[in-house]
């Protein structure tokens, strides 16, 4: 993420020397330290928790409706199953004309 080359390197040394001073740079770099390691804690903390709310059964039942559905989308295939419906809707029109012509044939005759 951040490359520092050694000419970055050695300007922070000279500002941070320049800024906290030879004599506290000891008290500097165990604050350093310090809040290093608390970044880090907190970093765990946070993982952790993110952890334990995603092993929360909710949401794997949440996960697994949304597996299922996934599942029923690739089963049920929208588009074929609507034309199977329209053709036979069109096969049951043309048998009821059908029988219609043939009633008012027998009227007729």
């Amino acid at each position: 993420m951040f490359s520092f080359g050694w000419g970055e390197i050695l300007l922070i040394t000279v500002v941070v020397v320049i800024v906290v001073g030879p004599k506290d740079i000891p008290k500097f770099l165990s604050q350093i330290a310090k809040l290093s390691k608390s970044i880090k804690k907190i970093s765990r903390e946070f993982k952790s928790s993110l952890n334990e709310i995603t092993e929360d059964s909710e949401i794997k039942d949440f996960k697994n409706s949304i597996n299922e559905v996934k599942n029923l989308k690739k089963e049920f295939d929208i588009k074929k199953n609507l034309n199977n419906e329209i053709n036979t809707i069109k096969e049951t029109t043309s048998l009821v004309d059908k029988d219609i012509s043939d009633i008012k044939n027998t009227k007729n005759n």
